[in-house]
């Protein structure tokens, strides 16, 4: 209950929600055993506990290895699951299944999943597997005191709008567990979405831990719709302002190449006008000097 009014608390007062969820745990302990294909495993703010979720109306089912580590052999007659809301679930075989000491045996157990009305999604359900043994494989049977496998109280039962409140859940809690989330923009528009996205995320996790889920899915949805915007919007705006930006350096890149040209062709020019009047003072040169050497060589008159 502490770390739940922590969370409630840490959403009032930041603005930015922060992860306080480790990496997901598989449920599965020692003797061997696993849910198969669960709607939802891992933590749930909402018990503040690790879970094994399915979906109520859906089939849950449960995989176990045995191990018989005593000295006679075992008649398996069922694999029995009892749950706290006053029922017990038994696969039995129609004859029993001997398991010779060090032998192992595979299990696999499958039911339906009672509604939210029969095993209420208010609290974590416990339960206890049993294997069920007899004196014989063959009639008449003794039924002898069952063998105890596995129990824990990890188990839920999960409307559609519970269930749909964690996969929110998950689909954000990700970005957070290092702390606030990590974006930065200076897209005006972006800021204001994501801001709003989180108000709604954060009033959605606090309303979803008090069990109003369906409330609760509303908000999540809603900064669910919110976030995909402020992303759409963020691409189509960034993406312009990246273009309009590469734009402009390839014109200023343009500009400068053609100013460069340009004061190249002035410097060609000059070099070509400067040999022209080179040449024009140096003709005027050789005139001079053919004009005095033809006065020195004329001949004089008499």
């Amino acid at each position: 209950m502490k770390r739940k009014f922590a969370l409630m608390a840490c959403f009032l007062i930041l603005p930015l929600i922060l992860a306080f969820a480790p990496a997901v745990k598989a449920p599965n302990g020692h003797p061997p055993f696993g849910w198969i294909e669960p709607d939802y495993v891992g933590y749930d703010p909402y018990y503040d506990e690790y879970i094994v979720g399915y979906l109520e109306g859906t089939y849950w089912n449960l995989s176990m290895s045995w191990t018989n580590d005593g000295a006679n052999p075992i008649n398996i007659s069922a694999i029995r699951i009892y749950f706290d809301w006053g029922k017990n679930y038994t696969h039995s075989f129609d004859t029993p299944i001997q398991v010779m000491p060090d032998e192992t045996r595979v299990f696999t157990v499958y039911n339906m999943t009672p509604p939210v009305e029969e095993a209420p999604e208010s609290w974590l359900h416990y339960y206890v597997i049993y294997i069920d043994h007899v004196n014989s494989t063959t009639p008449p049977y003794e039924e002898l005191s069952p063998i105890w496998f596995w129990s824990d109280g990890d188990f839920a039962v999960l409307s559609q709008d519970h269930l749909d409140c964690l996969i929110y859940w998950s689909k954000y809690m990700m970005f957070f567990e290092e702390g606030p989330m990590p974006f930065y923009t200076n897209i005006s528009k972006v800021q204001v979405l994501l801001m709003q996205a989180m108000f709604e995320l954060s009033q959605g996790i606090q309303i979803y831990t008090t069990g109003i889920f369906g409330t609760a899915k509303e908000h999540l949805a809603n900064a669910d719709s919110l976030f995909d915007e402020a992303l759409t919007v963020w691409d189509e705006r960034g993406t312009a302002m990246e273009d309009s930006n590469r734009n402009y350096q390839d014109a200023q890149a343009s500009y400068y190449n053609a100013q460069a040209n340009y004061y190249n062709v002035l410097g060609d020019a000059a070099r070509t006008n400067a040999y022209g009047w080179l040449l024009f003072g140096l003709g005027w040169v050789f005139i001079g000097i053919g004009l005095i050497v033809y006065a020195i060589k004329k001949p004089k008159a008499s």
